[in-house]
């Protein structure tokens, strides 16, 4: 016992070593061999040197010619349909690994079967060109539920756009607002006031979330007169701000930043103190540095809380390991995880769709073997206005079905009820595809990634009058025992394939050790 528990001392000190992913050091990358510090820290040069060629991405990443030609065809393609693709801070830029198509991840994380998670995230592919069949879209077209700069979908609360798409520091991939090649980053004037004066006319609403874009991206005067009118709302009662800036630019976010967002939230509010929120979009552990922890640590002395919501992507982080790992690095540094968000169905990016039983089971041997508070709400946004539906598993069988998640494949569509009583029959989460261009898909990202395995895009495949055939990429499901947990999550075994959950069972071995430990005071 001894044995283990010295053991576990150490693998519990490598964990802690390893909260924090090292990027390379900015100055040993080619494009950025001449910068010094003082520039690299100085978040107006981060803006003014955004990466925005396959030329810059050449000195950062190993591509070869065939790779970078597919790349800036993606890029033209896009630029042709009237979207800007690709923008990434140096800061960013620097997460990800040299070379991309050839990975270092976590032991047991199949690293020949992934890609570099920042690059996924981050670098427009051919897969951005494949796939258009999404079935129903929608989810998040805000027009129809909007006055001015506001968007409603639930009694209680509402989003308040502050900035264009095209706003944020750093452009996603999988992002559903598609970028326009208009960059201004302000929302007219004229619709911002509209959308304050409907949330001062409309009582119900207590809770603001300012979005864009990238909230935080604005001019400082716009930013404090919006939170300086919304201080003035005697019923609005919470403000959320979203934000990716301490992810993708976390030198931007300053001491002088922070005190001016604290004192305009409440600088006319009369009662008990608007609380605010800081929301942001952590995917992946190796999102996670010293520099997004130092720019936590200056927004929790602020005051503010900070929770996150991340989105499942296929590619990037549909894995058991991957997930944990990323939800329980991010609660160590003080972020908590709040949603897991089914990717949505837009064009250009069912590629990262992963199927929703997945994210169950997921979803399902996460609980217990990691803090529930860590365990963020697998969630939904559903087409249509209907809002977010909640998709996470339950050990209740309360209608003595006996049927568990994991027991077979699902069929590729679900009856959804929304929180608002309304019922959509077949609500398909995946895109759709025949299978001579679901074939033809696979054999050109094959060859854009230089071998086969490492793209599995997840689509229904139909027939000709729009009939399901089958599911791309679902001969089985996840298999995850109690030991294969364990051994993911870096825990010691105990018995019985289980860590130790009980010190009573050790009891005897305990006494003999804490009267040998310093805990123990001799009379």
């Amino acid at each position: 016992i001894k044995e283990n528990f010295d053991r576990e001392n150490d693998n519990l000190m490598q964990t802690i070593d390893n909260i924090f992913y090292k990027p390379r050091k900015y100055n040993t990358i080619e494009l950025w061999k001449d910068v010094k510090e003082e520039q690299w820290n100085d978040v107006n040069w981060q803006r003014r040197n955004s990466i925005r060629s396959v030329a810059q991405l050449k000195k950062i990443i190993k591509l070869n010619d065939f790779q970078a030609s597919e790349i800036e065809r993606t890029l033209t393609a896009l630029k042709n349909e009237g979207k800007e693709a690709l923008r990434i801070t140096p800061y960013y830029a620097s997460l990800m690994q040299e070379d991309p198509f050839h990975p270092t991840m976590l032991p047991d994380e199949k690293s020949e079967k992934r890609l570099d998670p920042i690059f996924w995230q981050s670098v427009p592919t051919p897969a951005n060109l494949l796939f258009p069949d999404t079935g129903l879209e929608g989810a998040m077209n805000e027009n129809s539920r909007s006055y001015g700069a506001v968007y409603q979908r639930y009694p209680n609360r509402v989003a308040l756009f502050v900035a264009e798409n095209t706003s944020c520091a750093s452009y996603c991939v999988h992002c559903q607002r598609a970028k326009s090649l208009d960059c201004s980053a302000d929302v007219n004037s004229t619709e911002i006031d509209k959308g304050l004066f409907y949330i001062g006319y409309n009582k119900n609403i207590n809770e603001v979330l300012v979005t864009g874009g990238d909230a935080l991206m604005i001019s400082r005067s716009r930013l404090q007169y919006v939170l300086e009118e919304l201080s003035r709302i005697p019923h609005l009662r919470a403000i959320r701000i979203a934000t990716r800036v301490p992810v993708v630019m976390p030198m931007g976010i300053t001491d002088n930043l922070l005190e001016l967002i604290n004192v305009s939230a409440n600088k006319y509010n009369k009662g008990v103190d608007k609380y605010v929120y800081f929301m942001t979009h952590i995917n992946h552990y190796q999102e996670i540095t010293e520099d997004l922890e130092t720019a936590v640590k200056k927004i929790r002395k602020h005051g503010f809380t900070i929770r996150n919501q991340t989105v499942l992507l296929n590619h990037v982080n549909d894995y058991y390991k991957t997930m944990a790992e990323t939800f329980r690095r991010m609660f160590w540094i003080g972020v908590h995880p709040y949603y897991l968000l089914q990717c949505h169905k837009e064009k250009g990016i069912v590629h990262f769709i992963t199927p929703i039983q997945i994210g169950k089971i997921y979803m399902k041997h996460l609980q217990g073997w990691i803090s529930g508070v860590t365990v963020p709400r697998y969630a939904a946004n559903v087409e249509g206005g209907g809002g977010k539906v909640l998709l996470m598993p339950s050990g209740h069988d309360t209608m003595n079905v006996e049927t568990n998640i994991d027991d077979k494949i699902s069929e590729s569509f679900a009856t959804i009820k929304t929180w608002d009583s309304k019922t959509m029959f077949r609500y398909e989460a995946l895109g759709r595809t025949s299978r001579d261009e679901f074939e033809n898909g696979v054999k050109i990202m094959d060859k854009f990634i230089g071998r086969k395995g490492a793209f599995v895009p997840n689509l229904i495949i139909v027939d000709n009058e729009g009939k399901h055939i089958e599911t791309t990429n679902r001969t089985e499901l996840p298999k995850i025992e109690k030991l294969k947990k364990a051994e993911l999550l870096g825990y010691e075994m105990f018995d019985k394939n289980m860590p130790l959950t009980n010190p009573n069972d050790i009891a005897d071995e305990l006494e003999k050790q804490f009267k040998n430990s310093k805990y123990c005071r001799k009379e």
